[in-house]
């Protein structure tokens, strides 16, 4: 079976869109469902914007900001190449890697960082000073990032309980250049979505040069320089640093996410070998990390908690997957071969907390109805 955003007949999850939709959580979305290497479902709604004469979303031309997604797909990704390769060790210390580490801080290792279990805070506003500086073309340097990450004082001891941290990944990003001599977004192309003929997941500005700006969902306004968001990454301190940093920065169409995502969990499954990965890596960073108390992180990836997860409650305890601030997720299920990928921009016009507590009803429910639909397939038509 396989169900495209043409088809006429309502499916259970149109009449949940729509409700969406017509509440201005979001103006449109894209979904796509990969089951054993195919994909089985795809379904676009709405447009770019809430006006009607804006382009309609579609699942395989709209670039959406995939936000914090970039943390396991490229970040997590990048350091699992490096593993693969004996380069790194997700067991490194960072004072092995980075120069004038603070005593504090000689203790994260790299799979602290990956875990969010550095002790490093969730968020910090870089960007007061350096984006002004990027904008006359001063990009800050790699040392200064480091440095300034590295003043922060830790909120707990490294490997005790876990935070969520974009600092930590963009340190990450930081060690990465580091250790390969490239920049980021440059090693994450060549080592990650080459290899992986991930031709759809790009920077935002690469995504304007290849799509135009007509076939990018805008992501909001931004308080800061009050103007609207569109082709850039709706995160501040990734753009005070040049636009793509180890925690935000990638760009994708839902189709091409999924494309890449197959790849992985194929690779996990041992059905497809791709240059810079290994199966015993990818199931390294997709288990649950059970040193740290109470978490529910595994390597770059999340996983589901006991109650209350954005995976609904019929994904399998093994799944794994990653929220965006955008309105982008996916999740994974390796038990039943299952990849759904969600994206929109929720943070069109604005950005606020009422569209994400509405947001973490909408998405268990969506899961929860795709789920559904997948297996009620297989039970009446046999496996895909």
């Amino acid at each position: 079976m396989f169900i495209n955003e043409n088809r006429k007949s309502m499916l259970p999850i149109d009449s949940l869109v729509h409700e969406a939709i017509s509440s201005g959580l979001f103006p449109g979305c894209a979904l796509t469902v990969a089951r054993n290497s195919r994909t089985v479902l795809t379904r676009a709604w709405g447009n770019l914007t809430f006006a009607p004469w804006t382009p309609p979303v579609t699942t395989n031309s709209t670039y959406f900001d995939l936000a914090s997604l970039t943390k396991p797909v490229a970040t997590a990704c990048a350091i699992m190449t490096l593993q693969a390769k004996g380069i790194l060790d997700i067991s490194t210390h960072v004072n092995e890697i980075i120069r004038n580490v603070p005593e504090n801080k000689a203790h994260i290792t790299i799979r602290h960082l990956l875990t969010h279990s550095s002790g490093l805070p969730a968020h910090r506003v870089f960007y007061r000073k350096w984006l002004p500086e990027t904008k006359q073309g001063n990009l800050p340097s790699r040392a200064r990032i480091t440095a300034a990450i590295m003043k922060e004082p830790l909120e707990y001891q490294p490997g005790r309980q876990s935070i969520y941290s974009d600092p930590g990944y963009m340190l990450l990003g930081c060690i990465i250049e580091e250790i390969t001599g490239m920049g980021l977004y440059e090693y994450v192309q060549s080592a990650v979505l080459e290899p992986m003929n991930a031709g759809e997941l790009m920077s935002g500005s690469d995504a304007i040069m290849h799509a135009g700006y007509e076939n990018i969902a805008p992501s909001g306004n931004c308080p800061f320089e009050h103007r609207m968001i569109h082709g850039e990454v709706n995160d501040l301190n990734a753009r005070s640093i040049g636009g793509f940093a180890g925690h935000a920065g990638l760009f994708g169409t839902a189709e091409g996410l999924t494309d890449m995502l197959s790849n992985l969990l194929d690779i996990y499954h041992g059905r497809l070998e791709v240059m810079n990965f290994r199966q015993d890596t990818v199931r390294c960073f997709w288990t649950r990390d059970t040193t740290v108390p109470e978490s529910t992180w595994a390597l770059g990836f999340d996983t589901p908690s006991a109650h209350g997860s954005s995976a609904g409650r019929l994904f399998s305890e093994k799944s794994v997957g990653h929220l965006g601030f955008t309105g982008t997720s996916f999740w994974i299920d390796p038990e039943k071969d299952i990849i759904v990928v969600f994206l929109s921009n929720r943070t069109f016009p604005m950005a606020t907390n009422r569209g994400m507590e509405a947001m973490r009803s909408f998405r268990p429910g969506l899961h929860d109805q795709v789920m559904k639909l997948i297996m009620q397939a297989v039970d009446v038509q046999g496996p895909f």
